[in-house]
């Protein structure tokens, strides 16, 4: 069963569609959500309204002028949640970004009318197992295939370049002296770290509650502390730097068993 749309996701794409169909009322063909609102954790005030369109044909400048001005409109009404997305075509779907033409999408309210955003196998499975369908027919009957050693591979690669620069670079151990930062790292790595052991995907809260289950309880605190946050609450940290030196030492230890035996820790 597909989650419900929470209201303040709701109106807004309500909203989306009719602009859309206002400015190019034949290229939409589908509308497919992903990411948080198809994982059941979407939180308005942190996450985005992920979206698959899939275009009648290959935008030209004139469908991405028009696109622009409704994005634009769009977010002028409501700057939060964002849309983030992209437009492709039937054939895209499910492909590797090596082999998709650049396309037009939408990130962090702008839009640019030639590039990429999320064409990966986290993607692609996200879609196929748990995506909602606003138009089209349902996901599961999509003709997608994720190949799971390409998909790790990836992550893994992920995971050892900007997971991993929150352990080597100065400008991302800083955030781990924010609140954001830390719900952001400590929950994003354990994302990696939930995959890697059940082959499967879930969301950052829905990790952390996992890790609490396979992780030493001396990290639990650290944890309870970065679901916390994400829920909306408060920390219970009275020392930043104490709770950053936690998390950089956390980051290590799921970075290095992910690279390793993340069944055992």
């Amino acid at each position: 069963m597909e989650p419900p749309i929470p209201p303040s996701a709701q109106s807004i794409l309500n909203e989306y569609r009719a602009l859309l169909h206002a400015a190019l009322p034949e290229l939409l063909v589908s509308l497919y959500l992903h990411g948080s609102l198809a994982l059941d954790a979407f939180d308005p005030r942190l996450s985005d309204i992920d979206f698959i369109a899939v275009t009648s044909r290959r935008c030209t400048p004139a469908d991405c002028e028009r696109l622009r001005v409704v994005h634009h409109i769009l977010h002028q009404r409501h700057p939060q949640p964002p849309l983030s997305g992209s437009y492709l075509e039937w054939h895209d779907l499910g492909q590797a970004e090596a082999t998709v033409l650049p396309h037009p999408f939408i990130h962090d309210g702008v839009f640019h009318d030639s590039g990429y955003h999320d064409i990966n196998g986290v993607t692609w499975l996200v879609l196929k197992q748990h995506g909602i369908a606003l138009l089209g027919p349902p996901p599961a009957q999509l003709a997608i295939e994720v190949d799971w050693r390409e998909l790790l591979a990836s992550m893994h690669h992920n995971l050892n370049t900007y997971w991993a620069s929150f352990t080597t670079d100065p400008r991302r151990i800083a955030w781990l002296l924010d609140d954001y930062g830390i719900q952001w790292a400590v929950l994003g790595v354990l994302r990696q770290f939930y995959t890697f052991r059940e082959r499967a995907l879930t969301s950052k809260v829905g990790a952390g509650h996992y890790a609490l289950g396979h992780t030493p309880p001396r990290w639990h605190r650290l944890i309870h502390e970065a679901i916390s946050i994400r829920e909306g609450g408060s920390s219970s940290y009275q020392s930043r730097i104490v709770r950053a030196a936690h998390a950089y030492a956390f980051l290590h230890l799921i970075i290095t068993a992910c690279n390793t035996q993340p069944d055992h820790i």
